[in-house]
């Protein structure tokens, strides 16, 4: 997607939770109408893990309304389908089936006007273009970030992401069996985050967040929340073992 595009990231964090991720990311696209990153890696998909396989009547309902008759009405009485009259809640366009009766209109890569739908060229258009997308993303309603802090006195929390999910649950289990409380929240959605992401990350005095990459998670927890946190990379192919994260976190909680 070219320019200021942004897109809804779901990351499952285990090979039995790429069924209910993926599911999440097909709720996300039908309900607001957006491409959704279903955001893997090699150490999920090369794993292996039981999984119940789900009774289809406990699933979410993922079907979706087409747009089936016109839904504007010009200044003459005449009306028309306006392919760009977004949802006042989710901000999702109307869907029609291509070859409806009444129903055709322009699609493609090339900016279109807002409501008509027509190739625009024009500046201010653009600008409002953009910043619905934004705010289609932004309001997007995903699960709160939930946190495992069994004792409540953690002053140190570890916040993960995708495959690191394991490693960093071992190490939490490691550190407090240790004597050393620390908490952990682990992110399935990563565009946009939780309502509750800045509360949680402000309960604490430091965030360590261990990635295998150069600190990606990191950089936008700095940069959206203004937390100081810690992170710990890796890029050597391999999974972190427990033993090493839970070193890192003692170190951490130690300095506290």
């Amino acid at each position: 997607r070219n320019g200021e595009a942004p897109v809804p990231i779901v990351a499952p964090r285990s090979p039995g939770d790429c069924g209910d991720a993926a599911v999440e990311a097909v709720r996300i696209a039908t309900t607001y109408g957006t491409p959704v990153f279903l955001l893997s890696d090699g150490y999920v998909a090369n794993g292996s893990e039981p999984w119940r396989i789900p009774d289809v009547d406990s699933l979410p309902d993922l079907r979706v309304e087409f747009a089936s008759e016109h839904n504007h009405t010009n200044a003459d009485g005449s009306t028309e389908f306006w392919p760009y009259l977004r949802d006042p809640e989710t901000l999702a366009r109307p869907w029609a089936v291509p070859g409806t009766k009444g129903l055709e209109h322009r699609i493609g890569g090339i900016e279109k006007a807002d409501g008509i739908g027509n190739i625009s060229y024009d500046a201010d258009n653009h600008d409002r273009m953009v910043r619905l997308r934004q705010a289609k993303v932004d309001g997007i309603k995903v699960p709160d970030l939930e946190v495992e802090d069994p004792d409540g006195d953690a002053r140190v929390l570890v916040l993960g992401w995708g495959s690191t999910y394991g490693p960093i649950n071992a190490a939490c289990q490691i550190t407090r069996r240790a004597g050393s409380p620390v908490a952990q929240a682990h992110l399935r959605h990563l565009n946009p985050f939780p309502a509750n992401t800045a509360e949680v990350l402000r309960r604490y005095d430091k965030v360590v967040i261990p990635e295998m990459n150069l600190g990606q998670l990191a950089l936008l927890i700095r940069g959206r929340f203004l937390v100081d946190a810690i992170p710990y990379n890796q890029v050597r192919g391999l999974p972190f073992r427990a033993e090493e994260l839970a070193g890192v976190i003692k170190d951490v909680v130690a300095s506290v």
